[in-house]
């Protein structure tokens, strides 16, 4: 220690009975002191000191509570310096805080900070810092993984770890709680941080708890906790429930993402299951168990085909204590940490998103075992999807099985985005005749239609291609399809196959590898065989070969001699123009002969006959279609259609596409300059570049052309093929170019009323005469008579506040009355007159005038 006697001493002599002390919490140690006292300088109220014997007494706060408690301080020294401190809070109820630093007289513990509590004295440690992370390192939910530890801790000190110690929180400080005697089958799990801690202080508790509970044959097993997340997000709270009761198993999962106040909207998804292994129903078809979830600004990732088996909402279905596992014990941690841990979790938080899931496990006569689900998703793209994974074993009663065929199945459509997906694929539980020879691979397929870039498009591919025969990056990617088999300890057989078929093209070969392998001696045999068949021009290219060889190795004296003997010959033909090339392998020598023409070093250009077909429809290829002021009368969608289109003269709004990309764009017939103009465009099917492409958008009228140039416009873009208007195959964008010119849309320029009204004819003029003769109130000479009209103002106030009275409507009945005397009375006499009353103040435009009535 560094401080001094005389320090100590000076602040205990000047402090007065009964005031308040300040001492430096640097005198009382260097680390632990935080622990137990808060602040860079403790306030002992009501201080009692001796400045000889180094004390002090009084009252201040710890860091159990805010609230003052009785404190004891006592200092050591030897010469100068202070060679020891001891510190004692009482917290009431037989608990203490102790602090202990370097040697102080009559210390029995070790130096530290230390909590009393019913007798027994546990270290007091606070929580270990937040490790550092790594930002390139991201979980599923976007957040940073630690960084891994530096060195591997000892023995010493995983031992010490496993103490019990009493930890310091923001909340206070916690204390295990003492053994309880727990029923047969409980068990706490040692993942949640409060699991077991009982608050000495300010009650609190962090992240959250779990419970596994064994009592055959029920078993529960369960986690809620709280997880750091990345902004927008502050806390991942999830849960996860598993129930067995032997003839039943149930799950109940789920997450909810709280927000970190940024204006995010929060998280959250629910999935539950519900099955037995007996299902119920007739034997064609019995259920064993149903599933249900749903999540808000949340999506799920779907997997591929052969991925299906590990699925964690497809087995929830039979075993949701599989999700997860790596061992027979079940941990709810881990089956939580499958769904939304790690970079590619199955449920990720998605603001706008939202999706339901329905699922069903079936046996179909006994034989037939699958799982199938029903997921649909919405926000930012509709996406419906069908997945299900159904298996079989033969025999089905024998221990001993033959065949396990177990296949996975993947539909997802997207209707706004114009793309729907199949594929299926062998899982790895998959064999036939014996259990060593193993199918693997799987096949998908792909259309696009309505308004993607690819519509048309479409391809269907089995296994994983070769090297050379690779197709766009948007077609679907399919693992390697084949068999692996090791018959016995000596012979091993591995096959593979693909195949793809494309509007471009067919493709197709396999292989087949045997090998025999008995000590010394080693033989096998290889045969290839692929093909490709384009009919886009018309193009063969299909290659076969085989080779058979033995090797054997002999010991001679100390030397170990390894002779190898190997025979194969190869065939390949291609055309048009017809040519191939046939080489002989033998153990010594190679060599190759040709024929015929030689094979081409490129794809071949189309004519425009062959490109020509490759585009959609003339009709679909250039239209013109209204958007508003359209008033119908069969208008044309094409340029084929004749019908004039019937439009409002107050306003009309048009537009006018081609699938093609546009380098100049002309508003006339016969003008030479363009009003917009693009890029040229090049036609890679036909290798020819730098073209340029012409859309001409004109008015029709009355048999001539007007002009659109004063219209109002607005150039269309969009991306077109790399395919078909690219400069090269491999050009970067997923097969897309951006930004080029594909129509324009057109607004009418504002109606022109004018200034004049125009020739009006005498017919327009003409009137009617009115017989018999008399005087016009209009006609200049006849003299106003009759008393003046006057608008004495307050007219609508009299109206509104006296015409739904009891005097007017009595006056009002009798009047009806006398008229009907006279025979002149009207049918129906309507008594509610407050519509009148209320509509008064509106009615009128100014005041009424008035005359004497009279």
């Amino acid at each position: 220690m560094t401080v001094r006697v005389g320090d100590i001493r000076d602040i205990l002599e000047q402090a007065a009975p009964g005031t308040a002390v300040d001492i430096p919490a640097s005198f009382l140690g260097d680390g632990a002191v935080s622990l137990v006292f808060d602040g860079s300088v403790l306030c002992v109220d009501g201080a009692m000191c001796d400045a000889k014997e180094l004390w002090i007494t009084g009252r201040t706060v710890t860091t159990a509570s805010p609230v003052p408690v009785p404190v004891r301080m006592e200092f050591t020294g030897d010469g100068e310096l202070v060679t020891g401190v001891l510190a004692a809070a009482d917290l009431g109820g037989g608990r203490a805080l102790v602090l202990v630093d370097g040697a102080p007289a009559g210390a029995e513990l070790l130096p530290g900070a230390w909590v009393v509590s019913g007798g027994h004295f546990l270290p007091l440690t606070g929580r270990r810092p937040t490790p550092q992370a790594d930002p390139g390192r991201l979980d599923g939910l976007g957040r940073p993984l630690p960084l891994p530890p530096a060195r591997l801790r000892t023995a010493a000190e995983r031992e010490r770890d496993r103490a019990p110690r009493a930890l310091l929180t923001e909340h206070g400080i916690f204390t295990p709680r003492p053994p309880v005697r727990r029923r047969q089958g409980v068990r706490l799990l040692d993942s949640p941080t409060v699991r077991g801690w009982s608050p000495i202080g300010t009650p609190g508790g962090e992240n959250g708890l779990s419970v596994d509970y064994v009592n055959p044959p029920l078993r529960i097993a369960g986690a809620l906790t709280a997880l750091p997340a990345s902004p927008p997000y502050k806390t991942v709270v999830g849960g996860v429930l598993l129930v067995d009761t032997g003839a039943f198993n149930g799950s109940a999962m789920g997450a909810y993402v709280v927000p970190d106040g940024s204006g995010a909207q929060p998280s959250l998804f629910a999935y539950g299951s519900l099955g037995s292994e007996t299902g119920f129903g007739p034997p064609m078809f019995q259920v064993r168990g149903i599933s249900a979830g749903f999540g808000w600004n949340s999506r799920v990732r779907v997997p591929s085909a052969d991925a299906l088996g590990s699925f964690p909402f497809l087995i929830a279905l039979d075993n949701p204590g599989e999700i997860g596992a790596d061992d027979e014990e079940v941990d709810p941690l881990k089956v939580l940490s499958a769904l939304i841990g790690g970079s590619a979790p199955w449920v990720r938080p998605q603001e706008g998103d939202l999706w339901f899931a329905a699922g069903l496990a079936f046996d179909c006569f006994e034989t037939l075992r699958g799982r199938a689900m029903a997921l649909v998703q919405t926000g930012s793209d509709l996406t419906i999807s069908l997945l299900g994974v159904a298996g079989a074993q033969l025999p089905t009663k024998s221990d001993k099985k033959i065949a396990r065929v177990e296949i996975g199945i993947e539909a997802t459509l997207r209707p706004t985005a114009g793309e729907l997906s199949i594929s299926a694929g062998f899982t790895e539980k998959t064999f036939l005749i014996d259990p060593n020879c193993k199918l693997r691979g799987g096949v998908g397929m792909k259309f696009w239609f309505g308004e993607h870039a690819h519509a048309g498009d479409f391809a269907l591919i089995l296994g994983a291609l070769p090297r050379g025969r690779e197709l766009p990056v948007r077609y679907p990617k399919q693992q390697p399809a084949g068999i692996t088999w090791g018959v016995g300890s000596t012979v091993n057989i591995t096959g593979s196959a693909y195949a793809a078929f494309t509007p471009k093209s067919l493709m197709a070969g396999g292989g087949l590898d045997v090998t025999f392998q008995s000590g010394m001696l080693r033989a096998w045999l290889s045969a290839r065989f692929d093909a490709l068949l384009e009919w886009n021009p018309f193009y063969f290219d299909v290659g076969v070969g085989i080779r058979v060889g033995v090797s054997a190795t002999i010991k001679v004296w100390f030397v170990k001699v390894r002779i190898s003997i190997e025979v194969g010959v190869s065939l390949r033909v291609w055309g048009p123009a017809v040519g191939g090339e046939a080489t002989v392998h033998l153990w010594f020598i190679s060599f190759t002969i040709g024929f015929g023409a030689g094979r081409r070093s490129g794809d071949p250009a189309l004519g425009w006959g062959g490109f020509q077909g490759m585009l959609p429809p003339p009709e679909n290829m250039v239209r013109t279609t209204p958007v508003t002021g359209y008033t119908g009368a069969g208008a044309p969608s094409t340029r084929e259609g004749t019908a004039p289109w019937l439009v409002d003269s107050g306003g009309f709004t048009f537009t006018a596409d081609t699938r093609a990309p546009v380098s100049r764009l002309y508003l006339d017939r016969d003008s030479t300059t363009p009003v917009e103009t693009d890029d040229t465009l090049d036609i890679l099917p036909m290798q020819l570049k730098d073209r340029q492409s012409e859309l001409r958008v004109w008015l029709g009228y009355n048999g001539g052309a007007e002009s659109l140039t004063d219209w109002s416009r607005t150039v269309l873009r969009g991306s077109v093929p790399n395919g078909l208007w690219g400069e090269t195959a491999d050009a970067p964008g997923d097969g897309l170019i951006p930004g080029r010119i594909l129509g324009v849309r057109l607004v009418s320029p504002p109606v022109d009323h004018g200034t004049s009204t125009g020739f009006i004819d005498e017919k327009g003029l003409s009137f009617d005469p009115i017989a018999p003769d008399g005087n016009q109130p209009l006609s200049a000479d006849e003299e106003a008579s009759g008393p003046v009209p006057q608008r004495p103002g307050g007219v609508i106030g009299t109206i509104a506040g006296g015409i739904d009275t009891v005097g007017t409507r009595d006056r009002r009945a009798a009047l009806a009355e006398a008229l009907t005397r006279l025979g002149a009375g009207p049918l129906d006499l309507d008594d509610d007159l407050s519509g009148y009353a209320h509509a008064a103040g509106t009615a009128f435009t100014a005041e009424p005038m008035l005359v004497p009535a009279g």
